[in-house]
């Protein structure tokens, strides 16, 4: 072998063109050979909207309410399932089965009613600085027991 240094030479310049390949790309573009963490590329806004329901207790306080109330294990799912039942105008019978579930617990005894809003919310406000955004009621059922 003449050339002993050739492999490693072209295995380097080719690791190195892996490397810097995503500075070429837009940064929304993620994939092989590696990741430049699209996701942070570049500013993202921090104003969400989203269906969540909650429990309300009969002196006005709220009180959380579990993935698994809301019809699934997962939290993202669970959104999933406010946001369809909101498109099929069905907020009111899924808040009825929410209340359902929350009847059957003793770790909610004190929840008397369920809310179902569409909230916007500022999330370096709402995690940082506590404040609260905007909530539009879209449904409300009592807790029978």
């Amino acid at each position: 072998m003449k050339h002993p240094r050739l492999v490693p030479a072209l295995v380097s310049i080719a690791l190195l063109g892996a490397t810097l390949e995503p500075l070429i790309r837009k940064p929304w573009d993620d994939s092989f050979p590696l990741s430049p963490y699209a996701m942070f590329a570049f500013k993202r806004p921090t104003t969400l909207t989203m269906e969540y329901a909650f429990g309300v207790t009969a002196t006005g306080e709220r009180h959380a309410l579990t993935p698994h109330l809301i019809g699934s294990s997962e939290v993202l799912q669970a959104l999933t399932v406010l946001a369809r039942a909101r498109g099929a105008n069905e907020l009111p019978q899924l808040c009825s089965q929410i209340a359902a579930r929350v009847a059957d617990l003793d770790d909610y005894a004190d929840v008397t009613e369920i809310r179902i809003v569409t909230g916007t919310h500022d999330a370096v406000d709402y995690l940082v600085r506590h404040q609260q955004g905007t909530e539009v009621p879209r449904t409300s059922c009592r807790v029978a027991r």
